[in-house]
């Protein structure tokens, strides 16, 4: 039968040469191989060895056809084999079927895969007495496929005893290259999983090997970073097909020598990393000042998978630092790059398209973001089914955008199903306390708040336990950020603002004021007195003193401080002011101001006009964006900057 099915598919391939018969009776019979092939194996239990015997595309056809026809108990021993593994890593046009074989036999219950690939891989590398090199690239291609995968526990462990391998070696170039390498994803891992304090000594040994102090932020030594053309040639690990798609013989290896592995691309990549590791922290100047770093070191040679991952990081900075115009031209070109190279349901564009609804978020335009988050979701889901920390990050995004949306409405239990089912993945997922719940369980406890607000009169006996357990979400999520970060941080103000809120839904009002007090005083010091954040923290005080405190001269100064930030920074269609506005109208008729009253009525009207044009005007419809040069944009962005 395998000499059949390999039969079967060289007919396959000759077919496809030719245009007048591709797709036809071959391509059903090499099908039709593969379908009884798998039932064999399922049925007789048989020796599995013989499939080793075949080419690696043909042993990828047949896992993912194990998927398709559901035998996941048997493809989770085959894939539980490191060496069979290994194969398919080196095979590059194996990747996304990969992916989705390898968490649909995770969700199938082998929940142990990851571990034992990584602790296989462990054991591997202490009885080797040989070569470490191929070791160092076995880890590079293993921690990066279960960085991606979102495994990120198992990730690290390959990733630090490949690093250790690394700096075991002599220190010359070709060795130093790759524990950059292996920093540049270790950096990644450690970012998206929280792990700070390793993170930070990740971050000290890259800036160490690139000849950097430990204080640099967002500066490299002029000109290229120095690596032989042996190591260039060596690190090859990630150049697939998909990625220097129209380079052909001798240009296709130029290209990825001069590309993903020249040493602009490797130092934009661990730009980009610091980037991220800096936005993670809250730190957004020094995210800001990476991520144009890591913009500026691309070049035509750059494979399109780093210059969407630097494109969305500098995306998601500019957001941060309200350069909305810079940051809108960004993700879009994030967006239309990964469509264009990846396709519309890879999770490279998935992730871009989480960018894209960020940056629309911020941009408040809601409707359109929570369109963005559902496709995202669905394609996230398709890859990696309903368990998986990506699909989990996608849920939360998406039920903060529905909460945002919904504000007015009071529609809140779609965006509180989300939320709960992105806590309830996670909690399988990552031990109790862990950041990555921080959070999730803000977002449901925001969401518990508005809906014990709006509950009826006659069903009074919810309420209490909705703010009950919204008020142990937020003290959960504050302490959980107080041991990452400390105090002094941009996400622990943001937790004293949470509770501050509650505590006035509770009438709670002397707590609530020492909770927006310490929000608006920690923002104040890391962001400045006109940020966003700022602002917001401060409409919430002014909200506080003018409806349950009579503080009515008080909250007048704080709403016209608010109203002033979010005029400078979004403009009069914001759709914040409408608060401030009828905060005013409210102070104003309490202090017997009545022509004031009537100017912020009026002021409120006429945004209300404006938020009905806003309806009818389009965000730029996905897919439509054509992909700017390179140069030109960087042009475009950096004289921006300027």
């Amino acid at each position: 039968m395998l000499r059949l099915l390999y039969m079967y598919y060289l007919a396959k391939m000759a077919d496809a040469s030719t245009t007048r018969r591709a797709n036809k009776i071959p391509n059903n019979l090499y099908e039709l191989c593969l379908t009884n092939l798998v039932n064999y194996l399922q049925k007789s239990k048989c020796d599995r060895n013989d499939l080793r015997s075949l080419p690696d595309i043909i042993v990828m056809d047949v896992y993912y056809k194990m998927l398709q026809e559901k035998r996941l108990c048997i493809l989770a021993a085959e894939l539980s084999e490191l060496d069979i593994f290994e194969r398919l890593l080196f095979y590059a046009d194996s990747q996304l079927r990969l992916l989705q074989c390898f968490q649909a036999v995770i969700e199938h219950g082998s929940n142990w895969l990851s571990t034992e690939l990584a602790t296989a891989y462990l054991s591997k590398c202490e009885s080797n007495t040989g070569s470490r090199d191929p070791l160092i690239q076995l880890g590079l291609r293993l921690g990066g496929f279960l960085n991606e995968a979102g495994w990120y526990a198992d990730a690290q462990r390959v990733l630090l005893q490949c690093r250790d391998l690394c700096q075991a070696q002599p220190q010359t170039t070709y060795y130093k290259r790759l524990t950059l390498e292996c920093c540049h994803r270790l950096l990644n891992t450690q970012s998206a999983y929280c792990c700070f304090p390793a993170a930070a000594e990740t971050y000290a040994l890259a800036l160490k090997l690139l000849g950097l102090e430990p204080q640099a932020s967002g500066q490299l030594p002029d000109g290229p970073i120095a690596v032989g053309d042996t190591c260039d040639k060596a690190l090859q690990t990630e150049c697939d097909d998909t990625e220097q798609a129209g380079v052909a013989g001798g240009g296709r290896a130029a290209a990825c020598t001069r590309g993903a592995w020249g040493g602009a691309a490797l130092a934009a990549r661990l730009c980009k990393e610091f980037s991220a590791l800096f936005f993670v922290r809250c730190d957004y100047g020094a995210a800001h000042a990476w991520s144009l770093r890591a913009l500026a070191l691309l070049d035509d040679w750059t494979p399109p998978r780093i210059t969407v991952e630097v494109l969305r990081a500098c995306g998601k900075a500019c957001v941060v630092k309200r350069r909305f115009a810079a940051a809108g031209l960004l993700v879009r070109q994030a967006v239309a790059l990964a469509r264009a190279h990846f396709g519309p349901r890879h999770p490279r564009t998935a992730a871009a398209l989480l960018d894209y609804g960020f940056y629309l978020l911020n941009v408040d335009s809601i409707t359109h973001s929570v369109a963005v988050y559902e496709e995202a979701l669905g394609t996230l889901r398709r890859v990696f089914g309903r368990s998986s920390l990506h699909v989990a990050t996608a849920q939360e995004d998406l039920a903060y955008a529905l909460y945002v949306l919904e504000y007015s409405s009071g529609l809140f239990y779609k965006a509180r199903d989300h939320a709960e089912r992105a806590i309830r993945i996670i909690e399988n997922l990552v031990p109790a306390d862990h950041l990555l719940l921080a959070s999730a369980k803000r977002v449901k406890a925001l969401i518990l708040e508005e809906i014990a607000l709006d509950t009826p009169a006659g069903q009074d006996i919810s309420e209490p336990s909705l703010l009950e357990e919204s008020e142990s979400l937020h003290k959960a999520a504050l302490a959980l950020s107080m041991m990452a970060f400390g105090e002094k941080n941009v996400q622990t103000a943001k937790h004293y603002g949470n509770l501050g809120r509650l505590y006035q839904s509770m009438q709670k009002f002397q707590d609530a004021e020492a909770m927006h007090l310490k929000a608006i005083a920690i923002k104040e010091e890391l962001l400045g007195a006109e940020d966003y954040e700022v602002g917001l923290s401060v409409g919430h005080l002014a909200s506080l003193y003018n409806y349950h405190m009579n503080m009515h001269l008080a909250a007048e100064k704080l709403y016209l401080r608010s109203i002033s930030i979010s005029l400078k920074l979004f403009g009069e269609r914001y759709s914040g002011l409408e608060y401030d506005y009828r905060g005013l109208v409210h102070v104003f008729t309490k202090l017997k101001r009545h022509e004031s009253a009537a100017h912020y009525d009026r002021l409120l009207q006429h945004w209300h006009a404006l938020r009905e044009e806003s309806k009818a005007e389009q965000q730029p419809a996905l897919g439509s964006e054509q992909v700017m040069p390179l140069a030109e944009l960087q042009a475009a962005l950096f004289a921006h900057n300027d």
